[in-house]
């Protein structure tokens, strides 16, 4: 497991440890095996309480296999463009809770498709050592460019491919940039996505966010859990 040291109030510094970590991202597909998806999300108040949630669905009948979560106390400050130190340790502990193995992991976040091209997907993809695949709904500020790829258009929803410069580092669809966290390629992620899509949001990603949020509004309400 790679350890991450910085100080919680120099930008700069983190920033260097993104750019540094980027080059230990693999974009290639290490596994031909991916029946099973991980999706993992993290609900938080403004007093940095949070639940982190983990489930596991089997890709063809798309039910859930496992579900756990954690409650946790969220360290580090939100700045953007540096969620993955906030975030990435409360989603690692949860999907380490789980007992079944799954081959993939869905998280909510950005991956390659960053400022330095290291967001939490990529931080929690170099953490467990596993394929991971970051999904947002909003672009970092940066300098993005979009342009369409017809090899990639196809499946349930149009793909638009997203470029900086002339490096494709992310698609477009369905509401959600998609981008590689660690592990795997564009076109399998876009293919992933696409396949696990019954809704907006693949449901890896759905259904962590749900269970998240309904077992934190529990803690909220005093319900034990």
């Amino acid at each position: 497991m790679i350890e991450f040291h910085y100080p919680y109030d120099l930008n700069i510094n983190l920033a260097n440890i993104q750019t540094e970590l980027t080059d230990k991202v693999i974009r290639e597909d290490v596994t031909e095996n991916q029946d099973k998806i991980a999706g993992v999300d993290v609900s938080f108040s403004k007093d940095d309480r949070a639940v982190a949630a983990a489930v596991i669905l089997d890709l063809k009948s798309l039910k859930i296999d496992e579900k756990v979560t954690r409650e946790v106390v969220l360290s580090f400050p939100y700045i953007p463009g540096f969620l993955g130190f906030r975030e990435s340790e409360a989603m690692v502990r949860a999907l380490k809770k789980l007992k079944s193995s799954f081959d993939v992991i869905m998280v909510n976040g950005h991956g390659i498709l960053h400022p330095r091209g290291f967001g939490l997907a990529s931080h929690v993809g170099l953490l467990m050592d596993m394929p991971t695949i970051g999904l947002a709904k909003r672009l970092i500020a940066g300098n993005y460019i979009k342009r369409d790829i017809s090899s990639f258009n196809r499946g349930k929803s149009p793909v638009q491919m997203v470029a900086l410069e002339k490096e494709i580092i992310g698609a477009y669809m369905n509401g959600y940039y998609v981008s590689i966290g660690h592990k795997i390629t564009l076109k399998t992620a876009v293919e992933l996505v696409n396949e696990t899509s019954v809704y907006k949001t693949p449901e890896p990603i759905r259904q962590a966010h749900i269970l998240a949020t309904e077992v934190f509004k529990d803690i909220l309400n005093g319900k034990s859990v």
